[in-house]
Parts: structure tokens; C-alpha cells; sequence
């Protein structure tokens, strides 16, 4: 029963994105890895997928199929480190506003088409174009402009000098900057999700929905003995308990979301590996503040703060997989503040505020909260929120969705309130494109403030700027209670000991590219 607790640490992260101006980065090529293992990965995948268009289908489970299709100029390892991807090397010039990046020469789209330095120009225009409605758009806007130098090299002009350009390519908002086929998109359009084409170690190659998505070897990838499994077969398993009955019956070899309730049994199972690590992503209560009562900030300290025992609903439904949490940021990532002291649990106090807003026992606050049941931790919390918020007199009707109708109502503000697990992330900018107007803006508020520290931010000349900056944030949205923390919890994946070499990123990402099958 191996157990693998991964330390993500922020040491070389923080180096990676403050080097200094002047500085050429570059590393040596990959050595070509043991000769492929072959066969067929099955994985117990928690629930289907939106599509396969990194800028416009959204969801968890969307960008971790996308981990294996695509590649990002740059990327991220296990320790935070930012390293190559399709850029083999990349310059820093004119005091941090200038960036060169040079391309793995000869790399290829799935479809046989060059992923040279037209292609990457075309992405960025792409990806900042408001037509394309791309997720994620906002993590760009301190792009002035690219320009394409040679085949090999593309040379990006920003506005100003910033600390997050390098991990806004690499992992902010649901993945980075994932570079994708000009030629296809050009060919499909908004059908593109349906016909993804990327340089990716695997590629599509079928999807039936809630049923099965196969990732097919790509032959030509660019890195040298890579992947080195044959083919991943997503196998669409919503229920949990039937994940981990399927892992230990050897019918799958990897679950990639693993039931908190079952931990243990797996922990204790010598067939079976656990991986986990530092809390990267947490639970959420998003309420929609363009629908009344929740434009009421009394409403909201009340309900989403003072009216949530998140001490005891961590310990019932986490089982030591988690803490209690007001932040958006979770334990495990850079910046992250408590905020427990906020907001104690104090049923008085949500009552009397409650009643300020004209809610009592003889009118009594009732809504409905959508939830999915991807991960069973969401019901069970659910169910814990609406007996706590039955003392001091809500009531709570809880709609548990599948996942993708839970998508559509939760993005088009179909809800009075979801409660969410959101996409790990590794700091609080990272949630800028879920968060400020005239992004994909959840909570659906106005309040422009939150724009302006978000820019402070883009802005910072350092990462302790950029702490410093995320503090007062989590500190105002938590005040203005426009979204809340519940609880931090570790993303849990297992698999049986047949397979090797899983790159655990605590759910950043969720990549098979260098995984192999051995025996058991």
C-alpha cells in the first residue's frame, strides 16, 4: 500500500517567475525515455466532459483531458518549478516586457500541421480576440503584442513588466495557454470541442458520452519516447463507491478522484497506491448577487458566514482530508489567510442579521442551492449546510445536477447559490478569470474593486508585492462575503501498483504523459 504525500513546494516557483531582466533560460533536451510499456490505462473518471476546446469548455474534467491533448509554452513539475514545453528556451529582456521564446524545432500538430512560431502567434491573438469568448482572456491583458522573429522563435511585448506572465502560460485559469491547431480551428469553428487537435502526447480518439473518452498515443510527439502508454480509456463512473469497487476489483487501474470515505480502505489495501498532498482546492458557496436576498450583504454575512459551523462540517464530512476555511485560497497554496476569525460560528448573530433584512420565524428565508455529486464530499456538505441553516430558521431546498447540467445553470446564474469544488489553482490570481467583471464572474457582482486589486496584481513587481496584494483581497471578498470558503480539502487520486511513474500535481493537472504499466 505505497503513500505518496507530495510536498508542492513554492521555493523554485517563486524563482522561476521573478528572474531577472536580461536572463536566457534554457535547459537541456530530454534525454529519450525506456522504450514505451504498451498497453491500455484505464482510469475510473468521475464524470464526462464539455468538450475539448481549452478556451471555451469549461469544467474540472474538461481540463484534465485537455493535460493530455495540448501542451503550454511553458509548464509546471510537481515542485512548482516553471519549465519548457513547447518553448525549449525563452529570453527575458528590457527589463522583464520583453519575453523570446524559442520553439522545439519540427513539433507537429495531431494533424500533422507545424507548431511553429505562426501558430503559437496565432493562439495568443486567439485567445485575446473578445470574439473567441476565450476563459481565458484575462490573464492576458498585460499582452501588448507577439510577433513572430523566425520558424522557432516568437517574441511577446508586454505593457508593463509582470510577475504572472510566466504562470498565466503555464497554469492559470484552467490550465494556461494551451496551444492549439490553427488549421482545425480554422476547419471546425465552434465545433472545434467535438474535433480537439493539439500536440499533446495523446490525442482524441473517441468520446461516448458518459460512457467512455479513449486518448489515443500520439506517434509523433515531440518528446522523445513519450507517452508511454498505448491508450487511456476514460471510463465514465459517477458514483464513488463504484470507482473504488472497480479499482480493487482490478478493472480499472487509476481512479482519478477518489471518495474521501474510502481513503482509508485504499491506504490500507497492499495492492493499492494513494497519492495526496497539501489542500490545493476547497468547497465553495457561490451565491448569484444580482438575484435578491443575496444583493443584501446582511443576507450574505449571515447565511455564507456566521450561520456555518465550517469546523464541524469539516470534521463530519472530510474524515482528516481537510480544514475549515472562510478564503478562497486553500492551505496548500502560495498566500493563503484563514480567515476563520471572521466569521465564528454564531447562530445569534446570523439571526439578528437575518431579521435586520426582514427575515424571521414567520418569514422565513427559503432558496434552493445546486450542487453535483462528482465528488459524493459535495451532497454531504450540502446536506450538513442545510441542517446547520435550519437553527437559525433557512430553508434549504438542494438540487444535486449531473455534472454538465450543473455547468450550464451554475455559468448562465440559473441558481439562487451553488456550492462548488473548484479547479485547484496555484494562488489567488489565478481565480482572476472567474472573478472579475467582465470575466466569467460567478457571483455575478459589480464591485469593481475586485477588478483593481486583481490588477495591482498583473502589476506586481514581486511575488511578495503580489502576496501582499492577494491578503487585502481575500480579506475584502470575505468582508463583502461575495464568495466563501467552506473547507480546503487534498486531492485524492490511487491506482493500483501495476502503474508507474504518475506525475502527482495535487489536481493541477492531471497528465499521463510519462505514466507506464508494470506488473502488479
Amino acid at each position: 500500500m505505497p503513500h505518496h504525500s507530495s510536498v508542492l513546494t513554492r521555493r523554485a516557483f517563486i524563482a522561476s517567475t521573478t528572474l531577472a531582466a536580461g536572463a536566457i533560460v534554457a535547459f537541456p533536451r530530454r534525454a529519450a525515455a525506456s522504450p514505451s510499456s504498451g498497453g491500455t490505462l484505464r482510469v475510473a473518471f468521475e464524470a464526462d466532459i464539455t468538450g475539448g476546446d481549452p478556451f471555451r469548455s469549461v469544467g474540472i474534467q474538461a481540463g484534465y483531458v485537455h493535460d493530455n491533448l495540448y501542451n503550454t509554452l511553458v509548464t509546471i513539475d510537481r515542485n512548482f518549478d516553471i519549465l519548457p514545453d513547447l518553448a525549449e528556451s525563452w529570453e527575458v529582456l528590457e527589463g522583464g516586457q520583453v519575453y523570446i521564446f524559442h520553439l522545439h524545432p519540427g513539433t507537429r500538430f495531431q494533424d500533422g500541421t507545424a507548431c511553429d512560431a505562426e501558430a503559437v502567434t496565432w493562439n495568443f491573438a486567439h485567445v485575446m480576440d473578445p470574439e473567441s469568448k476565450a476563459q481565458q482572456a484575462q490573464f492576458f491583458t498585460m499582452v501588448e503584442g507577439v510577433e513572430v522573429l523566425d520558424a522557432q522563435r516568437v517574441k511577446v511585448r508586454l505593457k508593463y513588466p509582470s510577475s504572472v506572465f510566466l504562470p498565466s502560460l503555464a497554469i492559470h485559469g484552467s490550465g494556461g495557454l494551451r496551444i492549439i491547431s490553427p488549421v482545425a480551428y480554422q476547419r471546425w469553428g465552434k465545433d472545434f470541442g467535438l474535433h480537439p487537435v493539439g500536440t499533446g502526447p495523446f490525442r482524441l480518439g473517441a468520446w461516448e458520452q458518459n460512457r467512455v473518452i479513449v486518448l489515443e498515443k500520439n506517434p509523433d510527439y515531440f518528446k522523445a519516447g513519450r507517452p508511454l502508454v498505448d491508450r487511456v480509456e476514460l471510463r465514465i463512473i459517477k458514483d464513488g463507491v463504484t470507482r473504488v469497487a472497480a479499482l480493487r476489483a482490478g478493472e480499472v487501474d487509476f481512479i482519478n478522484w477518489v471518495p474521501r470515505e474510502q481513503a482509508k480502505r485504499l491506504e490500507q489495501d497492499a495492492k493499492i497506491q494513494v497519492w495526496r498532498g497539501p489542500e490545493t482546492t476547497g468547497i465553495f458557496i457561490v451565491p448569484t448577487l444580482s438575484r435578491p436576498p443575496w444583493d443584501d450583504l446582511r443576507v450574505r454575512q449571515a447565511v455564507l458566514g456566521y450561520g456555518l459551523d465550517r469546523e464541524a462540517m469539516a470534521k463530519a464530512a472530510l474524515l482528516g482530508y481537510g480544514r475549515p476555511v472562510v478564503s478562497l485560497l486553500s492551505h496548500g497554496l502560495r498566500g493563503h489567510v484563514s480567515l476563520l476569525e471572521m466569521y465564528p460560528y454564531d447562530p445569534a448573530k446570523a439571526k439578528a442579521l437575518l431579521k435586520e433584512a426582514g427575515f424571521d420565524e414567520t418569514h422565513p428565508l427559503r432558496y434552493s442551492m445546486i450542487t453535483h455529486g462528482a465528488d459524493p464530499v459535495l451532497p454531504t456538505v450540502a446536506t450538513i449546510m442545510k441542517t446547520q441553516l435550519e437553527k437559525i430558521g433557512v430553508q434549504v431546498n438542494v438540487e444535486v445536477l449531473d455534472r454538465p447540467i450543473f455547468l450550464k445553470r451554475h455559468l448562465s446564474y440559473d441558481r439562487d447559490q451553488t456550492l462548488v469544488i473548484a479547479y485547484p489553482r496555484p494562488d489567488l490570481y489565478s481565480f482572476a478569470y472567474v472573478l472579475e467583471v467582465g470575466s466569467l464572474n460567478v457571483p455575478n457582482h459589480r464591485d469593481l474593486h475586485v477588478n483593481e486589486l486583481f490588477e495591482q496584481m498583473r502589476r506586481a513587481p514581486s511575488l511578495q508585492e503580489q502576496d501582499r496584494i492577494s491578503a487585502e483581497l481575500q480579506r475584502y471578498m470575505a468582508d463583502q462575503m461575495l464568495i466563501s470558503g467552506l473547507v480546503a480539502i487534498t486531492f485524492l487520486q490511487a491506482a493500483r501498483n501495476a502503474v508507474k511513474d504518475f506525475a502527482y500535481l495535487g489536481g493541477l493537472r492531471v497528465s499521463f504523459e510519462t505514466t507506464s504499466l508494470g506488473r502488479s
